[in-house]
């Protein structure tokens, strides 16, 4: 199953207002600082917006290919470089409420982009 952005799963989130430096589209993972949220909403630069930090469940895009395997229940991690999830390094950001295979494009995470590795 492919999908553009995030499918948001509930309707228990935080959030914090951020300034977009530039234009956004909505349901972008990013990396501000050391947290890893999402755009509620897009925007153009200098306009304030919604950027989700945790939400309970997300069908979120996954880094799929050789070795790209999650286990439910496993940490995720924002890979900066692909925009997508991974099990294997990058910024901690939830845990795998699903297992996903290799050649998956998404997953179900629970999602946590304030979390300290």
């Amino acid at each position: 199953m492919s999908i553009t952005g995030i499918q948001m799963r509930s309707s228990k989130y935080q959030s914090m207002t951020v300034t977009l430096g530039g234009t956004k589209d909505n349901l972008t993972l990013e990396l501000i600082q050391d947290t890893v949220g999402f755009y509620e909403i897009g925007g153009k630069s200098g306009e304030a917006v919604a950027f989700i930090t945790q939400i309970d469940k997300a069908l979120m895009p996954k880094k799929s290919g050789s070795g790209e395997a999650i286990d439910q229940g496993a940490k995720v991690y924002y890979d900066a470089g692909t925009g997508k999830l991974t099990g294997i390094s990058g910024t901690l950001c939830g845990r795998a409420l699903e297992a996903a295979g290799a050649n998956d494009t998404t997953i179900l995470v629970a999602f946590n982009g304030l979390a300290v590795a």
